[in-house]
């Protein structure tokens, strides 16, 4: 104990997790990817990633899918999670009420847990592991403004109805617009939101089709999220030139029209890192016993079709 004491000797907890041989359940609650190209595929491949570091420490982890557009479906994985009983919960929160009540469950069975891409701020979190939204909503407004006349109309199109918590889309256009109050100040540029469920709407296509080809003073069109190929097919499909458009996600279909320049900017989450970073935060603290940080953002990286190429695409 003196030359413990001496050397400042501190145990390796990982080692000692990987001599004890015990298992260490880690739970992950996230929306199921309903194609190759869904958004959620790529969190997804990152966990999977990170857990090959981590399987011979005697770590299992069990994905408890939920359906994107369904409340109840995300209750009833919640429920599966409990009877799990993990020693630690990623959770993608884009329900709120039923969020608020599974991190109610947790805390009660002191579970630690983290908040993967949407952040509900105030919940005792181990951590959030996503983009600075709002930032990402200012640096969306500042790329455009870049792009288009001194006094015009702008649309901010959210495709988020379906979703009673789309809290990182509401951050996204509370920058956009911050960046408008202090860079202009005149009010010469005309912000008009839009918003619809995330569905083939196409009524709504038809309305925004008309006064798209009707207005002279559209020049701009931020779209909230990776839906923003909708829009690009529209403008490409009525030939709708001199409107600058700027969305999220390096889908498919969204940098198929970026090189084709319908898209004029994206914005890319790296789901993929964030993945990889929750899992290895949720390992950090449960079996490392780490601080780990209360706030991991990652870089909040812009593309366009001259750097794509350079870009890891899915």
């Amino acid at each position: 104990m003196k030359i413990v004491e001496e050397l400042d000797y501190k145990p390796n907890l990982i080692a000692s997790a990987l001599a004890s041989r015990k298992t260490t359940k880690l739970a992950i609650l996230i929306p199921r990817s309903i194609s190759e190209e869904s958004y959620w595929i790529k969190p997804l491949s990152g966990i999977n990633n990170a857990l090959q570091n981590y399987i011979q420490y005697g770590i299992e982890v069990k994905f408890f899918l939920f359906d994107f557009f369904n409340n109840k479906s995300f209750e009833e994985e919640g429920e599966k999670l409990l009877e799990w009983v993990p020693q630690g919960v990623i959770i993608a929160p884009l329900f709120y009420k039923e969020s608020i009540n599974l991190i109610g469950q947790l805390k009660n069975l002191s579970i630690p847990y983290l908040f993967i891409d949407t952040n509900i701020q105030d919940q005792e979190q181990l951590s959030f592991i996503g983009q600075d939204s709002f930032q990402s909503g200012y640096l969306s407004a500042k790329l455009l403004d870049i792009c288009i006349p001194s006094s015009c109309s702008v649309l901010i199109i959210n495709f988020s109805h379906r979703i009673d918590n789309p809290n990182h889309l509401h951050q996204r256009e509370e920058g956009f617009r911050t960046y408008f109050e202090q860079n202009d100040p005149e009010h010469k540029k005309k912000l008009i939101p839009l918003a619809l469920e995330d569905k083939e709407d196409e009524e709504f296509i038809e309305n925004l089709s008309t006064l798209l080809a009707e207005s002279k003073t559209i020049h701009g069109i931020f779209v909230t999220n990776s839906k923003v190929y909708r829009i690009a097919r529209l403008l490409e499909k009525k030939d709708l030139r001199g409107i600058r458009l700027i969305g999220y996600d390096l889908l498919p279909k969204n940098t198929e029209f970026l090189k084709k320049g319908v898209i004029d900017f994206l914005i890319n989450q790296r789901p993929e890192e964030q993945g990889y970073n929750a899992l290895t935060t949720l390992f950090d603290h449960v079996v490392g016993r780490k601080t780990v940080e209360a706030i991991n953002f990652t870089p909040i990286d812009i593309i366009t079709k001259e750097n794509i190429d350079y870009q890891k695409v899915f």
